[in-house]
């Protein structure tokens, strides 16, 4: 049974990875994101006593969230380049919306997991935090112009 339970898997997992693509390391960055913001929030949490599990639950469905918002934007690029080919245009672009989408969450996650390091009083150069907050505005930016 163990070896048909990772057969499933194994199986699932390639699949999975096959229809990512090229997102398939953006992806895996993103949710390696997830789960150190996550860990250095409780963390930070339980250095400063103010540990809950509300806002610990209420983390994780926020997390789920951020993948559902991938997947729409998945969905999103898979309709625009469809569509594009129904009516006669090449889009060459494939997956743009969705790259775009984890890069800003991605920015929103490293900014997230230096300002847990820094609640527990981990020094790390403020520069970096400044310049993940400026490349977060340019990804808003480009979304911008997407949806002008």
């Amino acid at each position: 049974m163990a070896n048909f339970i990772k057969a499933v898997f194994a199986a699932a997992s390639a699949f999975v990875l096959a229809r990512l693509g090229e997102l398939a390391p953006w992806v895996g960055v993103i949710l390696l994101a997830m789960v150190l913001d996550y860990l250095t929030g409780m963390v930070a949490a339980w250095i400063t006593k103010t540990l809950s599990s509300r806002v610990g639950v209420v983390g994780i469905f926020k997390k789920l969230s951020y993948i559902v918002v991938i997947i729409v934007a998945m969905m999103a690029d898979w309709a625009i380049t469809q569509g594009g080919a129904y009516f006669g245009v090449q889009i060459k672009e494939q997956g743009f919306v969705a790259l775009l989408v984890i890069v800003w969450l991605l920015i929103n996650e490293i900014i997230s997991i230096l300002e847990n390091i820094g609640r527990v009083g981990v020094a790390y150069p403020k520069w970096l935090l400044n310049m993940l907050k400026h490349l977060k505005q340019t990804a808003e930016q480009e979304g911008d112009k997407l949806s002008a």
